[in-house]
Order: structure tokens, then C-alpha cells, then sequence
């Protein structure tokens, strides 16, 4: 009899704790504080007053439209002969002409074999005859160096120019005269 009495005063306080925990009165309240970053925005707004032209009117003319156009930073002038030089090279035994008109003389033909003269300067060989633009050239001739010429002449700018191929195997375009001065000289002395 002892152990149900013990057993129900054990019920008894257990109900008791069920009961007094659902019976509260209160409900706890809990405050959560928290901090959050503010985010700034910056909005930036840009205007451009831009003032357009009205239309032409029935009676105006539109202006022309002009586009630029590249010109040559350097461009020769046109030849002029020497004649000092042309008696000096005839008195040689060169024979001196003009194979197009408006364009320096020439003492070359196709099939001569030439070299660089010794006065002047390296010469450029070029892709294209155009002696307008330095970004053609593919190479140089320096001075007293054999070429044979395989082509031409063409006139550029009023310079003489040849194709022709060195003994390393570059083919190109190189000026022979520009009216005042000779940079390519026949290697066979003249007859």
C-alpha cells in the first residue's frame, strides 16, 4: 500500500509541475534588437543641351558635306631636269631620255644590270611603285649594290621607278631619277 501511495503522491506532483508550466499567466516577451546597414545610393543624372539645326527651308541650299582626305605627308615636286648632269652623263656615253612624260629622265632599261649609286643614300625597294607612303617599302638597296631590272618604269609622284630584284632574291620597286638626280646606275659602261 505503501509504493501506491508513494505512486500517486509522484502523479500527484508531476501534475502538478504539467499543470503550473501551462498555466502561466504571462507570456514571456523577448526583445531582439538588430542593426542594419544603411545602403546609400547616389544617382547621378547628366544633361546635354544639344541645339539642332533646323532644316533647310525650300529656298536654302544644304551646305556640302566635306570629307577629309589623306594627303601624303611628304610629296616631291615635280621634276625638274638638270641639265647640268644630263651633259655630264651624256658626255659619259650614257644615253639619257624620257620614257613617260612628266616623270624624271633615265639612262635604264629593262635588262640592264645596275647598282646603287655611291652618292645619295640606301635605296628603298617597295611592293608598289607609290612613293607617297613609307609603308610599303619591304626593304633597301645600299649604295654600290648590284640589281637587275626586270620591269617598269612607272612614274610616282614624278620619280622614275623600276622593279627590280637583288642578288638575294627581293623583287620590288626602286626610284631610278627624280629629274635632278640619278641613284641607279647602268654597271655596263656605256658604248
Amino acid at each position: 500500500m505503501r509504493t501506491i501511495a508513494t505512486l500517486s503522491l509522484f502523479s500527484l506532483f508531476g501534475a502538478t509541475l504539467l499543470l503550473a508550466a501551462c498555466t502561466t499567466s504571462t507570456p514571456q516577451v523577448i526583445e531582439v534588437i538588430r542593426e542594419v546597414p544603411q545602403t546609400v545610393i547616389v544617382t547621378q543624372v547628366i544633361t546635354q543641351i544639344v541645339t539642332l539645326e533646323p532644316p533647310p527651308t525650300a529656298t536654302e541650299t544644304p551646305s556640302p558635306v566635306i570629307y577629309p582626305t589623306a594627303t601624303p605627308t611628304f610629296l616631291p615636286l615635280p621634276p625638274t631636269p638638270n641639265p647640268a648632269e644630263e651633259r655630264a652623263l651624256r658626255k659619259m656615253g650614257f644615253y639619257v631620255y624620257y620614257p613617260i612624260e612628266g616623270c624624271g629622265p633615265s639612262i635604264v632599261q629593262v635588262g640592264f644590270d645596275v647598282y646603287v649609286s655611291l652618292e645619295g643614300g640606301k635605296n628603298a625597294i617597295r611592293n608598289t611603285p607609290d612613293i607617297s607612303s613609307a609603308h610599303n617599302i619591304i626593304g633597301y638597296a645600299l649604295p654600290g649594290e648590284h640589281l637587275q631590272v626586270i620591269s617598269g618604269p612607272v612614274c610616282s609622284w614624278g620619280w622614275l621607278m623600276w622593279m627590280v630584284e637583288t642578288d638575294y632574291g627581293l623583287t620590288g620597286w626602286t626610284p631610278e631619277s627624280d629629274g635632278k638626280s640619278f641613284w641607279l646606275i647602268p654597271m655596263d659602261p656605256p658604248e
